[in-house]
């Protein structure tokens, strides 16, 4: 038995989250856009229970299209993509995943009437929008989260559900290295393994799959990284709309990118800025111990969202100069921080 040790998270919270789950015969799963390894893993690791348990499961993405890495997930091709829903109260159960805010995922969901829907997640900047919230801000994953609560309501967890799990734990603790990764972490893989998961094939599934279209795009992009700041502590680098156009490879291909610009030598805080093809920008940010500020706190300036290590947003300035702009922004971002208190 897993004993989770959190001052500041509610364990009943977890059994709550089950008890709606197993209440609710129809569910519904929303994942979060630019879908990561963990909103997928989760979504598959729940779509498989539900549909074990004998529910009526679908699953919708804001995404067009979702990174191919995953495809070995169980019910990666029952994703529906999804811009606008027409949320009803027919005794469906709305359920979000990985999701800080509502706006994260398709658009439609009023938070002033969230009908029948639960929220689970780990981002400590979750607005708890929902009519049901677990949410844990001290956990190192929605994965994690979710098998806590299959724990709590003795779910039975299958393989293709644990490798599921496995695969947001492993992706949103940088395969265990970033500072996320608690003893509950580990606890937790040691069990998922322990159902026969393999560590070695995970591993290999996850990192060892880019295509040679998408690291034409990294060779460009790496080409382009800008290293600055005191001590040479902040790294940007931009994706512009055409370097997907003319390597013939797409968004899907880029996971993992941010993290890269982290691996420099002496950098805390990284953005790689994306252009897509209607000129909006998005950036994704990353940062460790030693940053001045989060990624999430830095992606929040810009409506965005995500969590202290890891966050997104958009960035309203035109390709040509968002470049220019980010690094004009971070250090603004940086003295404030350093500014003397009155």
């Amino acid at each position: 038995m897993i004993t989770m040790m959190n001052k500041n998270f509610n364990p009943a919270d977890l059994l709550t989250a089950s008890e709606t789950l197993r209440a609710n015969d129809r569910w519904i799963i929303f994942t979060h856009v630019k879908s990561d390894g963990d909103a997928l893993g989760s979504a598959s690791a729940l779509f498989e229970a539900g549909v074990n348990a004998g529910k009526i499961v679908s699953w919708f993405s804001p995404d067009e299209k979702l990174p191919e890495t995953y495809k070995y997930l169980a019910r990666f091709d029952d994703c529906i993509s999804c811009e606008n829903f027409s949320f009803v109260d027919d005794g469906t159960l709305y359920v979000f995943l990985d999701c800080s805010t509502e706006i994260r995922s398709v658009a439609g969901f009023d938070i002033n009437n969230p009908l029948n829907s639960l929220n689970i997640d780990h981002h400590e900047d979750n607005t708890n929008y929902a009519r049901v919230n677990c949410v844990d801000g001290s956990a190192s994953s929605t994965c994690e989260m979710l098998y806590r609560v299959f724990t709590a309501g003795n779910w039975d967890i299958t393989l293709n559900m644990a490798e599921s799990l496995y695969t947001g734990i492993f992706t949103d603790t940088g395969g265990f290295s970033f500072s996320n990764t608690s003893k509950l972490t580990h606890d937790i893989a040691g069990e998922l393994i322990a159902l026969g998961v393999s560590a070695a094939r995970m591993t290999d599934r996850i990192s060892q799959n880019k295509t040679p279209e998408s690291l034409q795009v990294w060779a460009r992009v790496l080409s382009r990284v800008k290293v600055f700041g005191p001590e040479n502590i902040f790294a940007v680098s931009m994706i512009y709309a055409d370097d997907f156009r003319e390597t013939e490879s797409d968004l899907t291909g880029t996971e993992g990118l941010s993290q890269m610009l982290m691996s420099i030598r002496g950098v805390k805080f990284a953005a790689i800025a994306t252009e897509h093809d209607d000129g909006v920008v998005r950036l994704s940010v990353r940062s460790r111990n030693g940053s001045p500020f989060g990624a999430g706190e830095f992606a929040r300036m810009y409506a965005g969202g995500g969590h202290e290590k890891a966050a997104g947003c958009a960035f309203p300035f035109p390709a040509e100069k968002v470049l220019c702009e980010l690094e004009s922004a971070i250090l603004r971002k940086y003295h404030e921080c350093n500014r003397p208190h009155q």
